[in-house]
């Protein structure tokens, strides 16, 4: 089990490294595009600000040989760290098996069908990556569950990191479902500790002893 930061944002990932609980960072184009117009360069700086666990890395670009390309520029910067993350399509999924065999870890993202997680494995996908509260704001089922059924059917060794978690309790709800890893902004990850019946267990321990 590992808790991800979903972020490409400096200060959030050195944030995230104070927390000592997050494991390792998400990001994607959008969340690129807010921080930089150099990617590559962009990594390696977030690499450095979380120094321990992988770093998912999607191509900003669509064309498949140049999704290529900057996939393996990505994991070279950090061959043991950097994850290839490719969206679930099928020229996507040629990639990855491409890729797999070179000795890249990949994760297929926007996974939204069980036949999607099963392609996945067939590719030999490190991760799959389902958008939950994408996928419960567009009514397209319990996406973790129905994945996390077929991952089980095949014995597979290919983990489910739910992404687009919006709370607390949509992460907690997201591992009772079947994720292995999951992945969120920094103020949801802050969020988790919190509970109102815990403030208020701090605030009688400190009256009692003043």
């Amino acid at each position: 089990m590992a808790i991800l930061l979903d972020s490409a944002s400096l200060d959030d990932a050195s944030a995230a490294a104070g927390l000592g609980f997050v494991r390792g960072i998400t990001t994607n184009p959008a969340l690129m595009a807010r921080e930089t117009k150099d990617p590559l360069a962009h990594l390696a700086r977030l690499l450095e600000a979380l120094p321990e666990g992988p770093v998912f890395y999607q191509p900003t670009r669509s064309d498949a040989g140049e999704m290529d390309a900057e996939a393996r520029a990505a994991v070279a910067l950090a061959p043991e760290r950097v994850v290839a993350k490719l969206p679930a399509t099928l020229e996507a999924l040629t990639l990855a098996t491409q890729l797999r065999r070179d000795g890249v870890r990949c994760a297929l993202t926007a996974v939204y069908s069980p036949a999607q997680a099963l392609l996945a494995h067939e590719a030999g996908c490190a991760w799959i990556i389902p958008y939950v509260d994408r996928a419960a704001r567009h009514s397209a089922g319990a996406v973790v569950v129905e994945q996390a059924a077929v991952l089980e059917q095949l014995d597979s060794p290919t983990r489910i990191l739910a992404a687009s978690l919006k709370s607390g309790p949509q992460v907690a709800e997201a591992v009772l479902d079947g994720a292995h890893d999951v992945t969120a902004p920094l103020a949801v990850l802050r969020a988790l500790a919190g509970h109102p019946l815990t403030e208020s267990a701090v605030r009688a321990f400190a009256a009692h002893w003043e």
